[in-house]
């Protein structure tokens, strides 16, 4: 899924609104115009939510993100995924992992079990009134359907996603997050998948995880298998192009490289709810990003690298997307590392 709906976007900042603490600056820092706020209709880009994600964890120093009665210091998923790297399959990386966490904190009960031909992983919340919206049951779920989907190399197919919450509104992106049969009002909070999962052999290597730990909760949030669907084809080849700038070809032109018609390239762009001109001005924040924060590069040089004529018509263009100019961007962002792209220019 290339954009996650407004509901997560607002439901992630509640603990700092527990603490006073500002929400625009965080949603600048994570490269999402404020006004997303205002307009509950909006879909905002993975990238962007992943900063999002970590901007909360990083201000509030704690990774349950104000969701628990105690806080989770940023750094103990890095722990736990030092401590499962020795593991050999699947099923010893899951049962080491709740053993993990259920000795460092009583806040996300976890249960790992067996029950006919079924492997079935639940948690509950401690202090379910801290997370009134859900949001941290729903994040910890995806959570522990992507790391283990990940480490294997391949996307664990779930039977069934249990939750102990009544239908949401958002019921529609839930069924996209966790592709199977959602039963809802439930005991636990529940993945549920064939066992023979368990016997799959861990296939990544001690580097591999350590950048997965880094880019963390980017790579967590991505759907596996997501990058083969089209908007992740077509960014693969805006990026071949030229490997040191942003060229995009007409729409027409890519649809014959895909051999497809234009009104078929529109009509399924359209079906997975984006479009061509999204894709490219979401290639464009992202290298924008990492351009002026990570390299410091000037804006006209960054205009230029993403395909602008002339900067007074990047500086417009990123204002629309952050709410804020380049230059103030800048000020406000130290440099951090941002989540791996499709694009070469990020990499």
């Amino acid at each position: 899924m290339a954009t996650i709906c407004n509901h997560h976007v607002i439901s992630c900042m509640h603990g700092l609104r527990e603490q006073n603490l500002p929400q625009q600056q965080a949603l600048e820092r994570a490269g999402i115009n404020p006004s997303v706020i205002g307009n509950h209709s909006q879909r905002v880009h993975t990238d962007q939510v992943a900063r999002l994600f970590k901007t909360v964890q990083e201000t509030l120093n704690d990774e349950f993100m104000g969701f628990t009665e105690n806080h989770c210091k940023v750094g103990l998923f890095a722990t736990m995924g030092e401590l499962v790297s020795h593991c050999g399959t699947l099923g010893e990386l899951l049962d080491k992992a709740v053993n993990f966490y259920n000795l460092v904190s009583n806040d996300i009960p976890m249960r790992m079990s067996r029950s006919r031909g079924n492997a079935v992983l639940s948690f509950t919340m401690s202090r379910p009134q801290l997370d009134p919206e859900h949001f941290m049951a729903e994040f910890w779920l995806v959570i522990w359907h992507r790391f283990p989907s990940w480490y294997i190399g391949e996307p664990i197919r779930l039977q069934e996603t249990h939750f102990t919450f009544s239908s949401p509104q958002h019921q529609d992106e839930l069924q996209i997050m966790f592709p199977s049969q959602l039963q809802f009002s439930r005991t636990a909070n529940r993945l549920i998948f064939d066992a023979q999962y368990l016997d799959k052999p861990l296939v990544r290597s001690a580097q591999e995880l350590t950048t997965y730990v880094q880019n963390a909760p980017a790579d967590v949030m991505t759907i596996p298998g997501s990058g083969s669907t089209l908007e992740a084809k077509i960014e693969r080849m805006i990026a071949q192009r030229d490997p040191d700038r942003l060229v995009f070809a007409p729409i027409h032109q890519l649809a014959a490289e895909l051999g497809i018609s234009s009104q078929t390239l529109h009509r399924r762009l359209k079906e997975s709810a984006t479009s061509y001109q999204k894709i490219k001005d979401n290639l464009r924040r992202e290298v924008a990003i990492q351009k002026l924060v990570n390299e410091r590069l000037s804006v006209d040089q960054v205009a230029d690298l993403i395909g602008f004529s002339e900067s007074r018509s990047f500086t417009r263009a990123f204002k629309h997307w952050t709410g804020l100019t380049p230059s103030e961007y800048c000020k406000q962002n130290q440099p951090m590392t941002s989540p791996a792209k499709t694009s070469t220019l990020v990499r």
